[in-house]
């Protein structure tokens, strides 16, 4: 990986999540993963330990990993090596999201969300 300079003027993000990456300039590796268990019920009484990760299996199962792709040939030519921005306007970075300014070798990401709904039916 060629090293490279990442100049920014501004940069305005409201919120982001801790398994959210921001990352200005160039890295090796990013790695990022989120697992959401979202329960809503009505009403709203929930008891401690009452949804363990461990019962479902989403939680558990292995990374799928993409097919490698069809190699091809590549040709690039920077005739400066500094990536300039004048502004981002990012509202929120959430679930393992990734916004980089700057190149990656490998970039792994993984969310998994179960949602889990018990919600009161209108008599007819």
């Amino acid at each position: 990986m060629s090293g490279r300079t990442s100049k920014v003027e501004s940069l305005t993000i409201i919120s982001i999540d801790q398994t959210s990456v921001l990352e200005i300039g160039d890295s090796r590796t990013v790695e990022a993963a989120s697992y959401v268990l979202a329960v809503q019920r009505e009403p709203a009484i929930y008891y401690q330990h009452e949804f363990p990760f461990a019962a479902y299996p989403l939680f558990s199962l292995p990374r799928p990993l993409p097919e490698p792709p069809e190699p091809f040939d590549i040709t690039t030519c920077q005739e400066d090596n500094t990536i300039r921005v004048k502004h981002i306007n990012a509202s929120f970075l959430a679930a393992s999201a990734v916004l980089q300014i700057g190149s990656n070798d490998c970039l792994t990401l993984d969310t998994r969300v179960k949602n889990i709904r018990h919600l009161l039916r209108e008599k007819p």
